[in-house]
C-alpha cells in the first residue's frame, strides 16, 4: 500500500508534525510549508490548500503546490493532516465523493466524514488533486490528546486492522455568515429553524433553516460563523 502523510499545509498547524515525527520511519512524510512553519503562519502568499494543481512559474505558494501534487502523484492513499483554532472533535473532510473515498475513510475507523460540495469547495485543495485523499481535522491546535487518536487511524490503515461501517456523513452545503459576535453554538450541534446562533447584546442572529453546525468559529475563515452541513442516510 502506498501511503503518504501531509502536514503543515499551513503554517500555523504545526500539530500536524508531531504526528508524524512518531510514524514509523517506512511511512513518507511531507511538510508541505517548511517556511510558513518557521515563521509560525499560515501561509507567506497565499493559502497552499487554495492553490492547486499550482504552477512553477507561480507565487511561492503555487511553486509549492505544483512540487507537491507531482510528488505525491505516485502514491493511492493521501492523509493530509490540519488542526484548528475551534474545539472541534476528529473528522475527515473530502471532495468530490465516491465508493472508493468512502471504503478509505471506513478503513481509517473515522466515526465522521464530512464531503464538501461543489458549491462551497475551492476546487483548489490538495484533495482535489490526488488519487485518493483525505483531509484529516485532528482537533485544536496543540492539543496533545488528539495524538494517539490521529495515529491509530494511520495505524489502521496500514495495518489493515479496522473496517469500520459506522461511520456518520456529513454534506456541507453553505457557508453561514457571522453576523453577530457571541457564537452560541458548537461542532456538530443539530440548529434548528429560527435557533438563536450567535447574538450582541440584545441583538441576535437566528438559524435560517435547520442544518449541523462544522468548523464553529474557526478563526482561519474571516466572516464565517460555521459551516452547514446536512446527515447524509445513505451514500
Amino acid at each position: 500500500m502506498k501511503i503518504a502523510i501531509v502536514c503543515c499545509l499551513h503554517g500555523n498547524e504545526s500539530y500536524g508534525l508531531e504526528v508524524v515525527k512518531k510514524l514509523p520511519a517506512s511511512i513518507p512524510f511531507f511538510i508541505a510549508n517548511k517556511k510558513a512553519l518557521k515563521e509560525n503562519k499560515r501561509f507567506i502568499e497565499a493559502d497552499l490548500n487554495r492553490c492547486f494543481p499550482g504552477s512553477k512559474f507561480g507565487n511561492y505558494e503555487e511553486k509549492l503546490a505544483n512540487g507537491l501534487k507531482n510528488k505525491l502523484s505516485k502514491f493511492n492513499y493521501i492523509l493530509d493532516l490540519h488542526s484548528s483554532s475551534n474545539n472541534c472533535p476528529l473528522f475527515g473532510i473530502i471532495t468530490n465523493p465516491n465508493k472508493e473515498k468512502i471504503e478509505f475513510a471506513q478503513r481509517l475507523g473515522l466515526k465522521r466524514l464530512v464531503i464538501m460540495n461543489e458549491s462551497v469547495a475551492s476546487g483548489k485543495s490538495l484533495i482535489d488533486y490526488v488519487k485518493l485523499g483525505i483531509s484529516l481535522e485532528i482537533g485544536p491546535h496543540q492539543k496533545v490528546e488528539n495524538e494517539k487518536e490521529v495515529l491509530d487511524l494511520i495505524y489502521n490503515l496500514i495495518e489493515n486492522k479496522n473496517y469500520s461501517r459506522d461511520l456518520e456523513i456529513y454534506e456541507v452545503f453553505k457557508i453561514v455568515k457571522k453576523e453577530k459576535n457571541e457564537v452560541l453554538i458548537n461542532n456538530f450541534d443539530e440548529i434548528k429553524k429560527g435557533q438563536i446562533i450567535a447574538k450582541n447584546n440584545d441583538e441576535k442572529q437566528y438559524a435560517e433553516e435547520d442544518f449541523i453546525a462544522i468548523l464553529v468559529n474557526e478563526e482561519a475563515y474571516k466572516n464565517t460563523l460555521c459551516l452547514a452541513a446536512r446527515k447524509l442516510i445513505n451514500f
